[in-house]
């Protein structure tokens, strides 16, 4: 018998944040955003403009992942494979939750070379379909397999889209130091608001929106929010190495800075990186994290990718 099935990590946010002001306008063929908000309780202003066509082109091949799509994918691959193997047959199992076969013959030493040979497809296969829809398998430190978006392919992709936003921002931060910058950036996508969870709740857990499409939309989640935290550190601070962090139900970006008393940190080969969380409402600064997560942030009770 042989089970093949994934878990889809669903990242949940944990309170609703609060809305900052956004005026959007159209201008031709542009679209001008202009923010108003806080900043350590000080008023700011943050305005840049995005092309509509690169607003609507921007990874529009990212859908929500579908396991039962990629079962029947994977299914008909099983099939063509066993047909072409002389004296066994192959029965799928009535299970929705995940695919399940069993395969038949009477030589124990062809299903045994077969099943190892099944294993290999349906390896190659999964990850060339997740690779083809921008997606990705995670070890969580539970242990299960996790599909969740490729963040660190997303958040590189994204950077020429963005360089209007790390424009704006560049000359927000010029005055400031590294730990000030990326807390200036943090506090900004901390009072964007969430993306509805009831949208989250019908898309196995793909609730994430590329850069572009949370600017637009003015709404994210957790991964979102970090994804597009990461991508502007990247462009402002390249040098700065960064990490994205999966908890039990929430996700955190975490950069290398030098760890101060007080900081939530993790250590990842080696390597000190601190915490922070851009998901809001709470204006949590750089190093702080909320009391719930911080128990997860040892060794063993968290998952990672690099950036």
């Amino acid at each position: 018998m042989k089970a093949a099935w994934l878990v889809v990590l669903l990242l949940v946010p944990w309170c609703q944040a609060a809305p900052l002001r956004l005026t959007l306008q159209q201008q031709n063929d542009m679209l001008h955003f202009s923010y108003r908000f806080a900043v350590g309780g000080e008023p700011q202003q943050l305005s840049f403009s995005l092309e509509n066509k690169a607003i609507s082109e921007h990874f529009r091949q990212f859908k929500p992942f579908k396991p039962a799509l990629l079962q029947h994918y994977l299914w008909r691959d099983i099939q063509r494979h066993v047909a072409s193997q002389a004296g066994v047959t192959v029965k799928r199992m009535p299970r929705h939750d995940r695919l399940e076969y069993r395969l038949l013959s009477t030589d124990a030493k062809q299903l045994q070379q077969l099943a190892a040979e099944l294993d290999a497809l349906e390896a190659e296969q999964t990850a060339a379909y997740l690779q083809q829809e921008y997606y990705t398998q995670v070890r969580l430190a539970n242990g299960q397999l996790a599909v969740v978006p490729d963040h660190p392919r997303l958040m590189q992709q994204s950077l020429p889209a963005l360089l209007p936003v790390a424009t704006a921002l560049h000359a927000k931060l010029q005055q400031l130091d590294v730990r000030q910058a990326i807390g200036y950036i943090t506090e900004w996508l901390q009072q964007i608001p969430y993306q509805d969870l009831s949208d989250r709740l019908q898309s196995s857990g793909a609730s994430f929106s590329p850069p572009l499409r949370l600017l637009r939309e003015n709404r994210a989640d957790c991964d979102s929010k970090a994804v597009l935290l990461a991508a502007l550190i990247r462009m402002l601070l390249p040098d700065i190495k960064q990490a994205i962090i999966y908890l039990p139900g929430h996700a955190v970006l975490a950069v290398q800075l030098s760890v101060k008393q007080g900081d939530s940190s993790v250590t990842i080969n080696g390597t000190n990186y601190i915490l922070i969380d851009a998901t809001g409402p709470a204006l949590l600064p750089i190093g702080e994290i909320s009391p719930e997560y911080k128990i997860f942030a040892q060794p063993g009770g968290f998952a990672y990718q690099l950036l």
